[in-house]
């Protein structure tokens, strides 16, 4: 009888998950996990092999990501992904955004660098690899500086949210009010890019066009909602 696989909740994998994660590739390639209510797939190749194999779907981002993002480009198949996709993409190609978005990088890490000078030390994560993708982000939407802390404060809420396999009901609430907060700060700002555009990533997204169609108003913001987090973690 197999032994017991180790719990990917528990402190002691949160501590250092390394040991654990090479004990399930060695004993554990695919278990089913009952808190998480999932299968684990532990070993590379296996991982691989489903990704390619049409069985699997990305579909089960649904119930996932939907709740606190709202309908995203990784919940979507076949021709909305598609369409999606090469609405969004051309704003992120190597190129358009190093001569778009380079300059915003750089101020906004000179900015942060400059708080170490002053204060004379440093917690590197705490004040700067947490709030530096924050920055750039909303600085590249166009959307005000003096709003990097209330975004800062949804991103970490949505990264606790996503990180709560155990399903705390209290995180899952914040995260799902994080996607009313958000949808209510966004989709004035949409409509205003929409009559009132300006050099900036939200108005080219509100005015992105593919064969006549264009994103609608909650696919926006629910690009936002992804950008944030995904954008930030990257």
């Amino acid at each position: 009888m197999a032994a017991e696989a180790p719990d990917i909740l528990s402190p002691a994998f949160n501590e250092d998950p390394y040991p654990i994660l090479a004990a399930l590739r060695e004993d554990h390639p695919l278990y089913f996990h009952e808190q998480m209510n999932s299968y684990l797939i532990t070993r590379y190749d296996d991982v691989s092999s489903a990704f390619k194999n049409p069985v699997f779907t990305t579909l089960n981002y649904e119930w996932q990501l939907e709740p606190v993002h709202g309908p995203t480009l990784l919940s979507m198949e076949g021709r909305n992904h598609s369409r999606y996709r090469n609405l969004v993409a051309p704003e992120f190609r190597g190129r358009v955004l190093q001569e778009s978005f380079l300059p915003v990088i750089e101020r906004n890490s000179a900015e942060l660098l400059d708080a170490w000078r002053r204060d004379g030390h440093v917690d590197f994560v705490q004040q700067y690899t947490t709030w530096f993708p924050v920055k750039v982000i909303v600085d590249m939407l166009g959307l005000p500086a003096g709003d990097h802390a209330l975004f800062h404060r949804w991103y970490t809420t949505i990264n606790v949210y996503l990180a709560n396999l155990a399903g705390d009901p209290e995180i899952n609430a914040a995260g799902e009010q994080v996607r009313e907060d958000l949808e209510a700060y966004m989709l004035p700002v949409i409509e205003d890019r929409r009559h009132n555009p300006r050099d900036d990533l939200l108005t080219k997204l509100v005015h992105a066009e593919v064969d006549g169609e264009r994103l609608g108003d909650i696919e926006i913001k629910s690009f936002v909602s992804l950008l944030l987090t995904a954008g930030g973690e990257t």
